[in-house]
Order: C-alpha cells, then sequence, then structure tokens
C-alpha cells in the first residue's frame, strides 16, 4: 500500500483548483473555498490581487465575462513539498470588454505560467503570469503588433 507524497497531494489540490476555475460551468469556482487559505496572497493579476476566497472567485468570473466558451491546456505541471507551477495556454472568444478594449467575438489564444505556494494542504500565495502581449496583440489592444 503506497501513501501520497506532500509533492502528489499538492499536484492532486493544484489540478482540482484548475480544473474548476477554467470549467466551463461558472459555479465550479466554488473550489477556491476548498483548495485556498481563507487569506492567499497574489502577485501579477490583472485587476488587482485577490485577498480573499470572494474577490478571488470574482476574478475568475470577470476573467470569463471577457472571454467566454474558453478551453484551457495544461502544458507542464510540476510539483514539490511546498510548491506546484503550471504552464498553461487559453483559447477563447473575446465575449467582453477587457483591458478598455470593446469586445469583438474574435477566438483569441493566450498562455502563461503560474506559481502556488502551499500551506497545510491549501494554497496560499499565488504568481500569476499571463503573457500579456500574446493576449493584448490577440484583442487589438496592441494594434501594431496585430497587424
Amino acid at each position: 500500500m503506497s501513501t501520497k507524497t506532500k509533492a502528489e497531494t499538492n499536484r492532486e489540490i493544484a489540478e482540482r483548483f484548475l480544473n474548476g476555475t477554467h470549467s466551463r460551468d461558472i459555479e465550479d469556482v466554488n473550489v477556491i473555498d476548498d483548495t485556498v487559505v481563507a487569506f492567499p496572497v497574489c502577485h501579477g493579476f490583472p485587476g488587482g490581487e485577490p485577498a480573499d476566497h470572494e474577490s478571488y472567485k470574482n476574478f475568475f468570473r470577470t476573467f470569463r465575462k471577457s472571454f467566454s466558451d474558453m478551453e484551457w491546456k495544461v502544458h507542464a505541471l510540476v510539483a514539490d513539498e511546498n510548491y506546484v507551477s503550471a504552464r498553461w495556454q487559453i483559447w477563447a472568444t473575446h465575449s467582453g470588454d477587457f483591458a478598455g478594449v470593446k469586445a469583438d467575438g474574435r477566438r483569441i489564444t493566450f498562455d502563461g505560467m503560474v506559481l502556488y505556494r502551499f500551506e497545510d494542504g491549501r494554497i496560499a500565495e499565488t504568481w500569476l503570469h499571463i503573457n500579456q502581449v500574446m493576449l493584448l496583440t490577440a484583442i487589438g489592444a496592441i494594434p501594431a503588433l496585430a497587424a
């Protein structure tokens, strides 16, 4: 009988968090209640840093209003006893205003990375790095590169 390592458990929690927050069902963001500490420390979030469960959920709700019909893929997921990192890609429809750019309904793609620090089996700190040049170019906010 094998026992899961802390790294394996952290990886499973991160996968559960990612699957819930990127699900087609917006209510799946409630996974945050079970996978994130009450007052996480966040870095790199566009529009402000989530500081509790509700603001973390609102980040994903707002993001989904701007980018609907989202599909996503994790290209790499690496875990140890304290951290989990994921490299991901998202495909979505620009369906709501974002960064001052009006929605135009075009299908876009962008990628990024995230690093989660764990405490007692929950995400305690998040460093998010969205490939902003790729995203802003895709929605036409950087017209010179979009052409």
